[in-house]
């Protein structure tokens, strides 16, 4: 199987994200604490939450070499 087949890298993801909200990670945040008048907590989650979403739009993008090799293009002899 290829390292960098979308199937391992959506598995990968999910394993980070359980990871990023799971029960003690999140109690590390749990702290009463301001960042820019936010709560720690808050801004760790909406963060962890913006990184999840741009790495799955980054994954489900189709590269340029998909594309080159699924039309058939190139050089014609």
């Amino acid at each position: 199987m290829d390292k960098n087949s979308k199937p391992n890298r959506f598995i990968g993801l999910f394993l980070l994200g359980n990871f990023l909200f799971c029960y003690p990670i999140l109690t590390l945040f749990n702290i009463h604490r301001m960042v820019l008048g936010i709560p720690l907590f808050f801004l760790y989650f909406f963060f962890a939450w913006v990184l999840l979403i741009i790495l799955m739009i980054r994954c489900t993008q189709k590269s340029p070499k998909a594309n080159f090799k699924k039309k058939g293009a190139g050089p014609k002899e």
